[in-house]
């Protein structure tokens, strides 16, 4: 394909993620799929095109007056890669598969340059998140909204054993592993090149799995320990399933709950991959289906529905998705799923509340409406759960002084270099 055509190619695959709800990379996936005559580099670069403009959507949009694919390439071309017009008109000659020459209107945007704009267009997010963050993050938050949007993520991977030969091994390969600083089974690969991890033999033999650092935290400082009857009440994808397990060293019982059967399907094979074992339920509606295990439970982790603003470094495109009404009406949520869960709890257990999110009404707002109507539970100090051995030294130390020696730790992908999470940490009154 001529640089040209890519450029085409990333417009039009823009104007459909824009009518879409599914995921970038499934959309890049399937453009992949239907247009085989693009080789390897043609689709990295169309995927760079489309993520670049995806994380500036709410700038270029701004400074070309449209939101098409057509002026977000054009703007990022422009705004972003410091491209003159000559060399863009250069690109867009009409001919072949090239995009069709710059309109007079397009010429003249270009040409304005992007103007006076709101302070929030730097970041990238829209205006409601940036006034959440500013509440949260005070100055910082610009610094903050960056590292959410701008940078790609590396690729984190827990390690079941040993993490040390794994890293020697992948270095071995070429791979540039170094471990994690606060987990003591992560190991950390680079966003570029992207690594193939499934066609790894440790991926394929149950020794590794594809889980962020903070992901991984989020399980661990649970609280899990052998002999425990543990529950995953929003287990998801399985991921801090298979953390929680670990910790367990196949010992006790573990129930893995969702609402969506797909979901709890798709944990059985990284289950068998893994040697490991968890009895899965599928809950009601109402989260019902959980009855006989009311205050039966050493340990409940509660990993809520969320905006997943704490990964959109991952996938930028669903930040320009989120609306402020969402983010209210999943507050709620939260709170009734944390009040169903908190009765599974036995007296003395421990009850553990995470997001993948970043938004003060889905974490702090969260827990304190929990703590005001919850007064059987106390907060659990983070410092207990740090004396982990899944937990490094120097993590511990880190980590107590990002939760200011309380029961909450907030991580951002700013401040720990992980995707952004919450962990509350409650114990039921005996």
């Amino acid at each position: 394909m001529t640089p040209a055509a890519r450029l085409q190619a990333a417009a039009d695959i823009l104007d459909l993620l824009k009518k879409s709800r599914r995921p970038a990379e499934e959309i890049l996936k399937d453009w992949g799929r239907n247009n085989r005559y693009a080789g390897s580099k043609d689709r990295r670069a169309i995927a760079d095109k489309v993520y670049q403009a995806t994380r500036a959507r709410e700038r270029l949009s701004f400074a070309m007056d449209a939101d098409s694919g057509r002026a977000l390439v054009l703007g990022a071309l422009h705004f972003l890669d410091g491209l003159r017009l000559e060399e863009i008109d250069a690109l867009y000659t009409g001919e072949g598969y090239a995009p069709q020459k710059l309109s007079v209107a397009e010429r003249k945007r270009l040409e304005a340059g992007v103007g006076e704009a709101p302070e929030w267009l730097e970041s990238g997010l829209p205006a409601f998140v940036v006034e959440r963050l500013k509440t949260v993050y005070g100055e910082g938050w610009l610094k903050e909204a960056e590292a959410l949007m701008l940078p790609r993520a590396p690729i984190d991977l827990r390690v079941n054993g040993d993490r040390a030969p794994l890293i020697e091994g992948l270095k071995m390969l070429g791979y540039r592993a170094e471990p994690t600083p606060f987990s003591a089974q992560g190991v950390r690969l680079p966003a570029d090149p992207p690594p193939n991890v499934r066609a790894l033999p440790a991926f394929r033999q149950g020794t590794i799995e594809i889980q962020d650092e903070g992901s991984q935290l989020a399980g661990f400082l649970a609280g899990a320990r052998p002999g425990m009857t543990v529950i995953d009440y929003c287990a998801g994808g399985g991921g801090k399933t298979l953390a929680l397990l670990q910790a367990m060293q196949g010992q006790g019982t573990l129930i893995a709950s969702d609402v969506e059967k797909t979901r709890l399907n798709n944990i059985k094979p990284r289950l068998a991959r893994a040697g490991l074992e968890a009895d899965l339920r599928q809950l009601g509606p109402e989260g019902e289906g959980m009855e006989d295990l009311e205050a039966q439970a050493d340990l409940v982790l509660v990993d809520a529905p969320c905006s997943g603003s704490g990964v959109w470094r991952r996938r930028p495109e669903t930040a320009h998705r989120l609306e402020e009404t969402e983010v209210r009406r999943l507050h709620d949520l939260q709170s009734a799923i944390l009040a169903r869960a908190a009765k599974l709890v036995k007296a003395g257990g421990l009850l553990a509340y995470a997001t993948c999110s970043i938004l003060p009404d889905e974490n702090e707002e969260t827990a304190d409406r929990f703590e005001a109507t919850h007064p059987e539970f106390t907060p659990r100090p983070l410092t207990e759960a740090l004396n982990s051995p899944y937990i490094t030294p120097q993590g511990a130390e880190a980590l107590n002084w990002l939760s200011q020696g309380g029961h909450r730790l907030r991580l951002s992908p700013e401040t720990s270099h992980t995707d952004g999470f919450f962990v509350a940490l409650y114990q039921k009154k005996a």
